[in-house]
């Protein structure tokens, strides 16, 4: 299943993204471009593939769509600290690409305290919000005053899955409730927290009750798969540990 409906007007998609149809906006959210030259400076060298993947999942989200903008909803970069090599060449590189095809359009995040440099030699501006189509999009790390439903990022959720062998597969997913809708992470290697975690990382998902939450999986392969609500993951793990 390439599309669903989570609300009037909006989708969430097998890209990762959420497609609000009116405004042919797509948002994402958590790039974490950098984040292997991060490991490296701490002495850990991992393959470095997340550009080549980010942009091959960006074109795949633009090539399906009619998006004539696309809402990054924060950490676009991963280094708190400071911009790294890695980060100048890779954000440049990324937003160029979008530009060429849609008008982008940053939310701040925690991890973007110094994106707003990069941005400068790009005419890209860095901004604590969007509004857009009725809904107030945000990174998710602060709270925030509105009378809008929230999109937002930061959380990183996930569908944690047992296979018959004991391993953990974690499936990066929505979570949508009638005032806040979560993106996945857009990242290949943010791995993803746990719907059903509590306490969550975010202000504005710790005060919004979220039993009733619809969680629809992403798999690149499958499309989107629908878990139902996290009450009833709750469930069927409780379930599964009795036997």
């Amino acid at each position: 299943m390439d599309r669903i409906e989570v609300a009037k007007g909006v989708e969430a998609t097998r890209d990762f993204a959420l497609f609000l149809r009116d405004e042919r906006t797509l948002v994402i959210s958590d790039l974490h471009l950098g984040f292997e030259g991060a490991l490296a400076e701490q002495g850990v060298s991992i393959p470095r593939f997340q550009r080549r993947v980010v942009l091959e999942r960006l074109g795949k989200m633009l090539d399906r769509g009619k998006a004539e903008k696309v809402v990054i909803a924060g950490d676009f970069k991963h280094e708190f600290s400071k911009n790294l090599v890695d980060e100048w060449v890779e954000v440049k590189q990324v937003l160029r690409f979008l530009k060429d095809r849609v008008t982008p359009v940053l939310v701040r995040g925690n991890h973007d305290n110094y994106l707003a440099t990069i941005l400068g030699d790009l005419n890209l501006t860095l901004n604590p919000r969007a509004d857009v189509g009725g809904y107030t999009i945000v990174h998710g790390h602060e709270e925030v005053s509105t009378l809008h439903p929230i999109i937002m990022g930061h959380e990183h959720p996930a569908v944690k899955l047992k296979d018959e062998l004991g391993a953990v597969v974690s499936v990066p997913a929505f979570l949508v409730t009638e005032r806040l809708m979560v993106l996945p992470a857009f990242s290949p290697l943010a791995l993803g927290v746990d719907v059903s975690s509590y306490p969550y990382l975010s202000p504005i998902l710790n005060r919004t009750p979220i039993d009733d939450a619809r969680v629809i999986g992403v798999d690149e392969n499958e499309g989107l798969l629908d878990f139902g609500d996290v009450e009833g993951l709750k469930s069927m793990r409780a379930a599964l540990l009795m036997k």
